[in-house]
């Protein structure tokens, strides 16, 4: 058998080094995506900080306290826990008028044993206990009359609305338990052994089960209001999450504003759910959002996009040493926005146009440096890792006005909080109670949370808006 030449066995070797080189490079960027993901947390990604693991927790709380160690060194002013010096302090108050007054007299003197009871009195001493009395169910029987009138038809009485049933559960029954379900988010099971152990009564779950989509009914007149007062709105927050309807996956969308929450379930993500919401399609306010494409499509709104989820963008960008400029990028956007806060409490309408001008000069040079380090590659394709940074760089240059918004126009918040504060409990009910048994549960949930948080940002008690609900008249937002 020939014995290979020189050239044939260094062609062999160099096909080999050039297989090998392309299967490293291919490892290297698979390693390289494997540690993105291992460093994702809620400071670098859209993860809730629920995900954040223990030490990394640990290790941010650790960075805050030697952040206000410094602080305090430098002499300025630190924030600390708890009441704050000069604070007034806050305590239960003794009523004037208590409800009951027990007199507790003494008989006998603690020194020598006498009777004292026939001596005067010097002072009386009061302390006050504020407690509840203990619950107890009742009973009220409603009966209807009926009487034969002279024509011979027969006339008969109106019961009341609570009285739907020969026996039935009244209209705060019914708040609690739906406020126990759906304003603390307990599980039907655990909503069940509360009120057993509470009022000692055993609701079924079934009747449990039913209080969403009933409320939900009473809500209709409601949920119009609030779609009117929402188009209203000079600005408004929009989000959307995933939920679970028994295997499928659905959608929450939510519109919100300052004074209005309004949630809606939908089988889908995309743009046909807001439509069917019908709300955004006709809203010519500003819309508050992440950069998800869909929202752009509403042309009648003027947009701008969350500088919490751009901040978090460019900290996973900047981990890499040629993506210095993201990290220049985020301290650039979090000063403009504590400038933007300070000017917000003086009262200013505005930032000063120098200041304005400087932030805005400083953003464009930073775009182009994040452009200068993505230029396009003539050899591969672009890795996940270099994708990302190319992507970044360009929204910040194609979405400039609407990732600055919130600098040139005071009134738009930096952040997307507010709509994802309205979807927190969402959120949380789906961590504890896992899924929606039916579609109409779930779409009952979301009318039945806009109902509860718009109430909050009223004033309102969730207690108290079930208990006029369950009475046929739900409470309504105050007119402006």
């Amino acid at each position: 058998m020939a014995q290979p030449t020189r050239d044939e066995q260094v062609e062999k070797l160099l096909a080999e080094l050039a297989a090998l080189r392309a299967e490293n490079e291919t490892l290297r960027q698979r390693v390289a995506e494997l540690e993105r993901r291992l460093n994702l947390s809620s400071r670098n990604s859209s993860l809730p900080p629920s995900s954040d693991r223990p030490g990394d927790k640990a290790k941010a709380r650790s960075s805050r306290a030697e952040r206000r160690a410094e602080e305090r060194r430098a002499g300025k002013e630190a924030r600390r826990r708890g009441k704050q010096p000069g604070a007034e302090g806050e305590h239960l108050a003794r009523r004037v008028d208590p409800d009951e007054v027990l007199l507790h007299d003494v008989e006998m003197c603690e020194a020598c044993g006498a009777d004292v009871t026939s001596c005067p009195v010097e002072a009386v001493e009061v302390r006050q206990v504020f407690d509840i009395p203990v619950p107890t169910i009742s009973c009220v029987e409603h009966r209807v009359r009926k009487r034969r009138c002279s024509c011979g038809a027969l006339a008969r009485g109106a019961f009341p609305l609570e009285a739907r049933a020969p026996a039935c559960y009244g209209a705060n029954l019914r708040a609690i338990a739906c406020y126990l379900l759906h304003a603390q988010h307990l599980p039907i099971e655990r909503t069940k052994q509360a009120m057993a152990e509470m009022y000692g009564i055993e609701v079924s779950t079934g009747f449990l089960a039913g209080l969403a989509p009933e409320a939900a009914r009473g809500l209709s007149g409601f949920v119009g209001a609030l779609k009117e007062r929402l188009l209203r709105s000079r600005l408004v927050h929009v989000d959307e999450t995933s939920t679970q309807v028994g295997t499928a996956t659905w959608w929450l969308h939510v519109v919100s504003s300052t004074n209005a929450t309004y949630l809606f379930a939908d089988r889908t993500r995309g743009k046909d759910a807001p439509d069917a919401a019908g709300v955004l399609a006709s809203f010519s306010g500003t819309m508050v959002h992440d950069r998800l494409s869909m929202y752009f499509g509403y042309e009648k709104a003027t947009h701008a996009i969350c500088g919490a989820h751009l901040v978090r963008n460019l900290a996973s960008v900047a981990h890499r040493p040629s993506q210095a400029w993201a990290e220049r990028m985020r301290r650039l956007l979090l000063e403009t926005n504590a400038a933007a806060h300070e000017a917000r409490a003086s009262g200013r309408r505005r930032l000063k146009r120098r200041d304005l001008e400087a932030f805005l000069h400083s953003y464009d040079v930073l775009v182009a440096d994040g452009l200068a380090a993505n230029r396009p590659l003539l050899s591969r394709d672009r890795n996940v890792l270099e994708r990302e940074s190319y992507n970044l760089a360009c929204a910040l240059r194609d979405l400039r006005e609407e990732a600055t918004r919130f600098a040139v126009d005071l009134d738009v918040p930096f952040t997307n909080n507010e709509a994802e504060r309205s979807l927190r409990m969402a959120k949380l009910h789906q961590k504890i109670s896992g899924c929606f048994q039916s579609e109409g549960h779930a779409r009952a949930f979301a009318v039945l949370r806009s109902y509860l948080d718009t109430a909050r940002k009223h004033g309102q008690g969730g207690l108290s808006v079930l208990g006029q609900l369950f009475t046929g008249q739900p409470w309504m937002p105050t007119i402006t």
